[in-house]
């Protein structure tokens, strides 16, 4: 072998191997960095799962309690309803005996020979009573009817805003 070459070889391998560690640790550099990065968005993908994860929790549970609000308040509705349409039957039942008893005494006023006027008097004056009653509930179930849905969006409003 050529001295020259000889001579220069040690220098050669040093070189080679100075390149070869400075392509190796940029290979690693680079490798280090591609694996860094992949981690960043695998976490920042993950965080966004969560996220969306918590939000449809959130939803659920605001959809899940705005229904059971409802339904109770649709129990409520009924109860007052049932409630209502016991008062009317039993108010129809009484008219019914006020104008039972209003005829009896017309009647008896009648075989006793007394003004039919003055015997009725005091069921003409319950069964009046008993009409204005009729009215001032029905007027108070139309507006209760009237506030129950604007009472229902006012609470749903009020909760969703808290």
């Amino acid at each position: 072998m050529n001295p020259l070459l000889r001579a220069a070889l040690p220098y050669l391998i040093g070189a080679a191997l100075l390149v070869a560690l400075g392509l190796g640790v940029t290979w690693y550099g680079s490798h280090r960095e591609a694996v860094g990065v992949e981690r960043t968005q695998l976490e920042a993908a993950a965080n966004a799962r969560q996220i969306e994860a918590q939000y449809r929790r959130q939803e659920q549970e605001v959809v899940a309690d705005y229904t059971s609000r409802l339904e109770k308040a649709h129990g409520a509705i009924q109860v007052s309803n049932a409630e209502r349409d016991l008062a009317v039957g039993t108010a129809g039942s009484l008219r019914d005996v006020i104008a039972t008893q209003r005829a009896r005494a017309a009647q008896a006023a009648a075989r006793a020979g007394i003004s039919e006027q003055a015997a009725t008097r005091a069921w003409d004056v319950l069964k009046a009573c008993t009409d204005e009653y009729a009215a001032m509930a029905r007027d108070a179930d139309a507006a209760i009817d009237g506030l129950r849905e604007a009472d229902a969006w006012a609470k749903a409003a009020a909760k969703i805003n808290r």
